[in-house]
């Protein structure tokens, strides 16, 4: 008895008046095999609870020998059939595995919890290492559905209800096409496929399967299992951004008539805990390359777990009319979508708090005043983000302005026209009087926009393009004026605009990256006073450099162009460059910073430095793409060696 002094008592539900003996030792081999599953000071935690349902296996690593199964939690009904059927049924698919022991009680705490507990414990005889080694591949997956299965009825269902579904003919010959892989292609597929398979036959729904053949679910499965296993191998050696892409056709059976759709499986791997990529972001993907593509309802299969940080997803995809995919658009998705997608992983950002600064609110008024001195001058308007909320992209508007006596103020020009933009009213000032007569009047406001519009491909908001459309029916409503803090963005606008032409002339190129691209260069005046010409050879050798590969052993690659008057040097790494001591070499050429322009930006984790550098001295602009390629490799040949 006193090695059960660290035990609470326990109240058997079957006690009776009798005192049988047989009780005191029935609590002595509940006491026994508590003390295998749960430490000395277990419940002395008041939230012991929480650790419910506990689950404890050992596995002989020799046959004969013996699997042990403990099972500690609360009592429900369904319980002790469906850790029977399981232990029985699945750890070895396809055979039934008898047991030699099982120990089953039900017992309350009564000084802790009016709560009733349940205690198994399965002993099972092994007669064949080949069963050792199914066993110990199959019992993470077999103990992850058993805790989900002690703790609700409906899981228990579900997930019996699929693996009884091997008496089915469309079941059987899944896990014959399963069989015969493994048995046909080791180097591809171990036992733990037959895991993969009842993974997936869990989550997807029963409508699934009724549509779709044994194959095309096969297919699935052994694709799914693929990807993970490679995405697990290469994490193991290289923790970078790793994708895989599988597109075929294939069909649904659809109101006894067989539809054509395309089936789609992505697999990759998360770099950081705030990423997000899920139905939506796929969708979106596809659509962008066939406009008309529309999701097969039910279709989708999102297969992660945790604390896995990779994932595969499955979807299928029709046309909206009823048309089948051309060869072209298969081959064409095929080679674009894998950029789309990675583009399409979505970085949470927490939103910002930042009280309104009213002093600036006040300073902008004064500067606006002071541009409005005549009765004809243009009302003078600055334009300023504020906040983004979960749907809206909201903007502070300050507009000075001459009125007409008569004249309407913005509130009643706002409320007299049909806009997609919300206006809330903050003030409306007075700030004097122009020929005694006409006022001039400040007047600030908010406008809120639907984000939805101007959300690009990488899910990042387009806050330029927002506040263009802003601009626009703001002329719509209030008429002509003069954009007071926009007038470089303008210029930003025309050139990026001609710069697409130009481009678009010639071939297809990825709008997104263009975009980066153009918004990372510095000075930012460049953006403004560069041609167009010049922007349009600069972008076309990044293209060309994120196309090229690494030489191995180099962790480095610098590409040159020159085209007189400017020099263009692009360097594609790995690491990160250290910019600023490349700048600081820069500075023997004593270039004015009107000459000199630099971007940098990250494609699929690479990082790539761009420079151009205008001169008409030939002898210059060699020393520039030199002093580059010196500072490049005394920067990562030193880290090699």
């Amino acid at each position: 008895m006193q090695e059960n002094e660290c035990f609470p008592e326990i109240k058997i539900l079957v006690e009776d008046q009798d005192n049988d003996v047989s009780i005191h030792l029935f609590k002595e081999a509940i006491h026994s095999t508590l003390k295998k599953m749960v430490p000395l000071n277990f419940f002395k935690n008041k939230s012991y609870e929480s650790e419910f349902p506990i689950l404890k296996s050992l596995v002989s690593n020799q046959a004969p020998g013996y699997l042990t199964f403990y099972y500690f939690g609360k009592s429900q009904k369904h319980t002790l059939k469906f850790f029977i059927e399981m232990l029985s049924n699945w750890l070895v698919p396809g055979r039934r595995l008898n047991q030699s022991m099982i120990f089953s009680s039900e017992f309350s705490i009564p000084s802790l919890s009016p709560l009733i507990y349940r205690l198994f414990k399965v002993v099972i005889h092994l007669d064949l290492i080949s069963d050792v080694e199914q066993i110990k591949a199959n019992l993470p997956i077999i103990e992850a559905e058993i805790r989900l299965g002690m703790d609700s009825s409906y899981y228990a269902k579900r997930i019996l209800e699929i693996k009884g579904l091997s008496i089915d003919a469309k079941t059987a010959l899944i896990q014959e096409n399963i069989a015969y892989l493994i048995e046909r292609k080791p180097q591809f597929f171990d036992f733990d496929l037959l895991t993969e398979m009842q993974h997936v036959l869990v989550i997807c729904h029963d409508d699934f399967k009724s549509q779709r053949s044994s194959r095309h679910l096969s297919r699935i499965i052994c694709i799914q299992y693929l990807f993970r296993r490679y995405l697990f191998d290469r994490l193991q050696v290289q923790n970078k951004r790793h994708f895989f892409l599988k597109i075929f056709k294939t069909y649904l059976r659809d109101q006894e008539q067989n539809k054509e759709v395309l089936g789609i499986i992505v697999g990759f791997n998360f770099l950081r805990e705030k990423e997000i990529f899920d139905k939506r972001h796929l969708i979106r993907a596809i659509q962008n390359h066939i406009p008309n593509a529309l999701m097969v309802e039910n279709s989708f299969i999102d297969n992660r777990r945790s604390p896995e940080n990779f994932c595969t997803l499955y979807i299928e995809i029709e046309k909206s009319m009823g048309e089948k995919f051309t060869s072209q658009e298969v081959s064409q998705l095929r080679k674009t979508l894998p950029v789309d997608l990675l583009d399409s992983i979505e970085h949470i950002v927490h939103p910002i708090f930042m009280p309104r600064n009213e002093e600036e609110i006040m300073r902008n008024i004064f500067s606006l005043s002071s541009q409005v001195k005549f009765v004809r001058d243009l009302p003078q308007v600055i334009i300023n983000f504020d906040e983004q909320t979960y749907s809206k992209l909201v903007f502070t508007i300050i507009v000075v302005r001459v009125v007409e006596p008569s004249g309407a103020s913005i509130k009643e020009l706002f409320d007299k026209s049909e806009t997609f933009l919300d206006y809330t009213h903050d003030r409306c000032k007075t700030l004097g009087y122009l020929r005694g007569k006409h006022s001039k009047e400040a007047t600030v406001f908010t406008v809120k926009i639907s984000k939805d519009d101007f959300i690009r491909r990488d899910n990042s908001i387009d806050l330029n393009k927002a506040r263009q459309s802003v601009v626009f029916e703001l002329l719509r409503i209030l008429g002509e004026f003069r954009d007071f803090n926009g007038g470089m963005i303008s210029k930003q606008n025309e050139l990026l605009a001609e710069l697409k032409a130009l481009l678009g002339e010639e071939t297809d190129f990825n709008e997104l990256l263009l975009e980066n691209f153009f918004f990372s260069i510095t000075p930012i005046v460049m953006r403004t006073v560069l041609e167009a010409e010049t922007l349009k050879m600069f972008f076309s050798l990044l293209r060309e450099t994120i196309e090229e590969e690494m030489v191995p052993p180099l962790s480095y690659h610098v590409k040159t162009l020159v085209k007189t008057p400017y020099i263009y040097v692009i360097v594609k790494s790995e690491e990160r460059l250290n910019r600023e001591d490349l700048a600081q070499a820069l500075n023997v050429l004593q270039a004015k910073s009107s000459e000199i322009a630099t971007a940098y930006m990250q494609v699929h984790e690479v990082n790539y430095n761009c420079y151009l550098y205008r001169c008409l001295d030939g002898k210059r602009q060699k020393l520039f793409g030199s002093i580059i390629q010196k500072a490049v490799i005394n920067m990562f040949d030193n880290k090699v060696s």
